[in-house]
């Protein structure tokens, strides 16, 4: 015999322990869609390529509820492999679906309906006993709301792992938040009743339930069976063919934002052979906010897609906006806090400095040791390589391997000068006057100049620059086609100094008149001193950059004569058609111990 004590806090409803598993019924008339292809940009954009198979009904149809969250306007298309679409229906769809599930008695009334048709000895507050059958529990059972959060608690480490190549693919991987419970609004039988009835000797007795004090039950039941109840709401896809009830196999194609490929490259640079070398190893991080990959064949993208809508969302989607969940998720990696970095890296950039193409092509090729399985292929403007499968979950981040290469490298130390002068009113003059030049650092910076000599272009990422296991540098790695050169900066040389002098040749007051302004002309000589204090020879360019224009210069250089530009100035009231921008360059190779001096004679006109 079990002596049941009732108080109104005794006794609570545990659901916690409730785990539903919802199993759909399988129909024939539903596309079992699976991801073909997941095409992947830098910009943070996909095309995911899905295929279906399924029977159409008596009115021609098929259906899916794997509707995607987001997809730009334009890029949601059906294709079957046969016969014609008519249709592409989206909407909404209600279900409700229940299921019952044996949960402790929280309240005597449902002990008492628990134990109907057993002997029991109840006693009252008032401390009169009853004995006798449980006849009859007057009750009326309702559904009551129950918050769907006892069914989203999920152990994490009993989640599948994804399984990946070993020195193939590395993964960072998180929970994954499309396994997710039931969702919608559920509901859970609720039991209420006032009053029960007992059959004792002396006849049938009615007994208050909220006067119960205790329950004596021989082998007492403490478990009632309840229905849960799930309303759902989904998104359903309806495609509508010619035809009833023949098997289509049909495509499903769309472009959305949540998944980018970030490239990055580590640099070792070695010379200790007759020739110097680089050994270049390009990865992909990719970073995944859109939907779950499953052993899906990916295409990486070298170059940004031109998508004009795509801050639209198709109207196939149900969604009034584009919610680009990558961009919430990784706002620094997605350049939306004004990062410049992350700009560049997404966007097909063509580095400053254009290599000597020539040179560029008497290098031999290299071979590019790609992992197996992983080719590449160019597609139009597009370069495009091919990984292997992988799986990837949404909110998992995975670094893939892209190939290994040997490329031929040497240094140049440049020194980039960009004389900036100040416009005055009034032309100084005197021995006192100040002068009005404006230097920028004078830093020599040592570069290494990669000469891509694979038939793979290198796109724009971050470079790790190394030498053995010593960090040099980490520096942009940017856009370079086959059989060009682009330069990577390393760091400021200490052992180049730099230095610049100037002194005026010649004034001439009034010298012209611009639109009714009087202007004198400025002669001036600009001198520069480079040397290597290194104890090895080294390549050097030096180019400087001024406003006026260069009437003479030494060594050789190469002068470029351009129109006024504001950036030469540091404050300016001259007529644009005045003055000119000038800039020179230099090439020289110095020995240990030598100096570079070259001069430039070149002339300017300020308002007087």
């Amino acid at each position: 015999m079990l002596r049941c004590s009732i108080y109104p806090f005794a006794v609570a409803l545990v659901i916690a322990s409730v785990a539903p598993v919802l199993s759909a019924e399988n129909n024939a008339n539903e596309l079992e869609l699976k991801t073909e292809r997941a095409i992947i940009f830098k910009d943070g954009f996909a095309l995911i390529i899905k295929r279906g198979v399924a029977t159409t009904d008596q009115a021609g149809e098929v259906f899916t509820d794997e509707v995607p969250d987001a997809a730009v306007l334009g890029s949601f298309w059906a294709v079957p492999d046969e016969g014609r679409l008519i249709s592409m229906l989206a909407g909404w769809k209600e279900t409700k679906e229940s299921e019952d599930k044996q949960l402790p008695c929280a309240q005597p009334i449902e002990i008492l309906l628990a134990n109907k048709g057993k002997h029991a000895k109840v006693e009252l507050h008032d401390r009169t006993v009853y004995s006798g059958m449980i006849r009859e529990v007057l009750i009326e059972k309702t559904d009551a709301p129950v918050a769907p959060a006892p069914w989203n608690r999920l152990d994490h480490s009993a989640l599948p792992s994804v399984t990946l190549p070993q020195q193939t693919l590395v993964s960072s991987h998180v929970h994954r938040l499309a396994v997710a419970a039931p969702t919608g609004e559920h509901t859970l039988t609720a039991i209420s009743g006032a009053n029960f009835i007992l059959r004792s000797d002396e006849g049938d007795v009615l007994l208050p339930v909220g006067q119960v004090r205790t329950i004596l039950v021989k082998e007492m039941t403490t478990t009632i069976t309840k229905t849960r109840t799930t309303s759902k709401k989904t998104k359903r896809l309806t495609l509508k063919f010619e035809g009833a009830e023949k098997k289509q196999s049909v495509s499903i194609m769309y472009f959305r934002p949540g998944i980018r490929w970030i490239p990055t490259y580590r640099v070792s640079l070695s010379d200790k052979h007759a020739q110097k070398t680089a050994t270049l190893a390009l990865q992909a991080e990719l970073l995944n906010e859109a939907e779950d990959l499953d052993d899906v064949p990916v295409d990486l993208v070298v170059g940004v897609p031109n998508f004009r809508f795509r801050g639209t969302p198709s109207p196939l989607v149900l969604e009034a906006t584009l919610r680009n969940a990558l961009a919430e998720a990784a706002p620094n990696l997605m350049g939306n806090q004004g990062n410049a970095l992350s700009n560049a890296m997404y966007s097909q950039r063509v580095g400053e400095f254009r290599g000597n193409k020539s040179q560029a092509s008497e290098a031999p090729h290299s071979v590019v040791d790609l992992p197996g399985e992983l080719t590449a292929a160019g597609a139009q403007d597009l370069f495009v390589y091919n990984l292997p499968k992988i799986t990837l979950g949404r909110s998992e981040r995975i670094a893939v391997p892209i190939f290994t290469t040997e490329v031929p490298y040497r240094d140049v130390y440049t020194w980039d000068l960009h004389v900036t002068k100040q416009d005055q009113d009034v032309a100084p003059s005197g021995p006192g006057a100040k002068s009005p030049l404006t230097l920028s650092k004078n830093e020599v910076w040592h570069q290494v100049v990669l000469t891509n000599t694979t038939n793979l272009p290198w796109t724009t990422g971050a470079a790790m620059m190394m030498e053995g296991n010593q960090p040099l540098a980490q520096e942009l790695l940017t856009y370079t086609p086959p059989k060009d050169e682009v330069r990577v900066p390393l760091t400021v040389s200490v052992d180049t100094p730099g230095s610049v002098s100037e002194k005026e040749l010649h004034r001439e007051i009034n010298s012209i008149q611009w639109d009714g302004v009087k202007y004198a002309r400025i002669d001036k000589e600009m001198k520069l001193n480079l040397s290597n204090h290194k104890s090895v020879g080294i390549e050097t360019e030096i180019t400087l950059r001024m406003g006026g224009k260069v009437d003479q210069v030494s060594h050789d250089g190469d002068v470029t004569l351009g129109a006024f530009d504001a950036a030469d100035w540091a404050q300016h009231n001259s007529h644009p058609a005045v003055n000119n921008s000038s800039s020179v360059i230099w090439r020289v190779k110095l020995q240990p111990g030598e100096t570079f001096e070259p001069s430039v004679a070149y002339h300017y006109f300020t308002r007087h």
